[in-house]
């Protein structure tokens, strides 16, 4: 027995002393990295990406002189080191001090970005230029190009000008440098300047390239003091005719909203504000006729639903995208014809946006020196809406379903409070129009816009010798709107105009053209790179707008027919 404890003993022993060895090794095998990284001439990088491959949680950059720390990395884990610009290499982890130096990427400082009125490689690049490609685009299913670039440019702020459908939005390339002015970037589509590129699909777009600083968009002058937004189209491509298609649709629901006050919890602040609102709210006894008061006490309140002002104005919504595009041809001429329809409807009654494209461009090389490049485009857009931010300030819609009182109290059963356009116990005390019903308002304000827009686009391009090329473009857009506004009784606005109807009209038309001639150089010479031009620019644009309203209608059912 006593040899036998000693065996037991001595096993314990050594199971101890090998799990600490174990352990011991399993901490030796992990050590801090540590290393430099460099470019092609031995100069350090700053800011390369260092990580550990298959893992995304965790990694680090170099610093000013290229050193980088990296603790905890296992002996033989694969380290992958990269920068913008250069080909990322990966080593292996051997516990020893890491000297990494990197290649320029050629493919890369090889790509051709649109600049001004020609491109450039990115590698001559000396001004600030961000570029998106249209794989970064298509996967995005909204009604606008520009929603779509939200969050894939640094320094690019993009805001959305109201929260119905289809209203646009804002593009900041420098931040707001004006407290008054306009801050709107220079748009330029296809080498032509155009006011938006709403009407534009996001599957026909090739890429987009933001130049942002004054060197890159010095050629367009004082009119890309905000940066400018250029876009280029989808063209053919040489091949056997194909046909492509997909859509998608999706619906939406707010899962959760705000959490506003209940019935009980209103009626008690309402009573510590102010003592004579508790009379508004409950009373014990009964009232003129001898009839109970439905709440006699603040304690009557406990458990009522009451109205909840957002499940009554917030609606689910639903869109569908669908896109299908024809290309093809031959080496000598290359075509493109796509078609998209985007329709979504908003959150609010009343509120939607439907936008229909459609896109034809041929490439054809008439001789072996000239060729020539036609886009004809169509886009048809319908918005209607009260909008999100009507009066931009404490009566529009998101305000008043945030401020409206959850229940009527004793003056006003909740039915009636959520079928009134003004709520009535506001109005005894002479504040003129302190409630307005969000769910009346949505219902009672017609608020559409229809525009159609046709442009046509051509250039030739002379190639006279190697080297020397000139180019003539020009492009004819017009563009027909119409909105129409009507105020239903019903509306704060009808409201205000004595409880009658009124209603606008407005119909616009905006034309321009531009002609532009441009005569290229571009030479190597030795080492040096030599890239002239000499260029004209001519432009006409030209609005009009004729505007319609009347007011005092006597009824509403006919909206602005009634201005016949």
């Amino acid at each position: 027995m006593h040899n036998i404890s000693n065996i037991k003993t001595i096993s314990q022993r050594g199971f101890i002393i090998l799990l600490a060895l174990i352990m011991t090794i399993g901490l030796y095998a992990q050590s801090t990295a540590k290393g430099v990284v460099l470019d092609e001439t031995d100069m350090p990088l700053i800011g390369a990406t260092i990580m550990i491959k298959g893992q995304t949680t965790s990694g680090t950059i170099t610093d000013f002189d290229g050193n980088f720390t990296m603790p905890k990395v296992k002996n033989g884990a694969i380290i992958v080191i990269s920068y913008i610009g250069y080909k990322p290499q990966e080593i292996k982890y051997t516990g020893q001090p890491i000297k990494v130096k990197l290649e320029p990427d050629s493919k890369t400082l090889d790509e051709v970005v649109v600049v001004g009125y020609g491109s450039m490689k990115r590698g001559d690049l000396t001004g600030s230029v961000a570029s998106v490609a249209s794989k970064n685009i298509e996967g995005f299913k909204t009604g606008s190009v520009v929603e779509a670039l939200g969050g894939q440019i640094a320094g690019v702020q993009i805001t959305q000008t109201d929260g119905t459908p289809g209203s646009g939005f804002n593009i900041n390339v420098r931040g707001v440098g004006t407290l008054t002015g306009d801050a709107t970037p220079l748009y330029i589509v296809d080498g032509f300047q155009v006011s938006n590129i709403d009407y534009l699909a996001n599957s026909d777009i090739e890429s987009i390239e933001i130049l942002k600083d004054a060197s890159s968009a010095a050629i367009y002058g004082a009119r890309a003091a905000n940066g400018v937004v250029m876009v280029t189209t989808k063209s053919g491509k040489a091949g056997k005719p194909s046909i492509t298609y997909n859509g998608s649709a999706s619906y939406r629901k707010i899962s959760k909203t705000l959490d506003l006050l209940s019935p009980y919890e209103f009626v008690r602040l309402q009573g510590e504000v102010n003592e004579k609102y508790k009379d508004t709210y409950y009373k014990p006894g009964n009232d003129d006729n001898g009839t109970s008061y439905i709440y006699q006490s603040l304690d009557d309140y406990t458990g009522v639903k009451g109205i909840n002002w957002q499940d009554e104005t917030f609606n689910p919504t639903w869109s569908q995208d669908h896109n299908i595009a024809v290309n093809g041809g031959s080496e000598d001429t290359k075509y493109a014809l796509s078609f998209s329809r985007y329709a979504e409807n908003g959150i609010f009654n009343n509120s939607g946006f439907d936008k229909t494209t459609a896109k034809f461009r041929i490439n054809q090389k008439i001789t072996k020196q000239l060729s020539m490049d036609a886009t004809i485009n169509y886009a048809n857009t319908f918005r209607e809406g009260a909008g999100t931010s009507a009066d931009n300030g404490r009566f529009n819609m998101l305000a008043q379903i945030l401020s409206a009182r959850p229940t009527g109290g004793l003056k006003i059963d909740d039915a009636t409070l959520l079928n009134s356009a003004i709520d009535p116990e506001m109005l005894e005390d002479g504040t003129s129009l302190a409630q307005v019903n969000p769910v009346v308002q949505t219902e009672s304000v017609t608020n559409t816009k229809r525009a159609e827009m046709w442009s046509g686009n051509l250039a030739l391009t002379w190639q006279i010798r190697k080297g020397l090329t000139f180019k003539t473009a020009g492009t004819y857009n017009t563009t027909n709107s119409r909105v129409n506004v009507f105020y239903k009784n019903g509306s704060k606005e009808a409201f205000r105009n004595g409880q009658k109807p009124y209603g606008q009209t407005q119909m616009g038309r905006d034309v321009r053209w531009t002609n532009y001639n441009n005569l290229t150089w571009k030479q190597k010479i030795k080492k040096h790179q030599y890239d002239v031009m000499l260029g004209q620019e001519i432009s006409y644009r030209s609005n009009e707008y004729l505007l319609g309203q009347a007011m005092d209608f006597p009824f509403d059912n006919l909206g602005n027919d009634n201005l016949a």
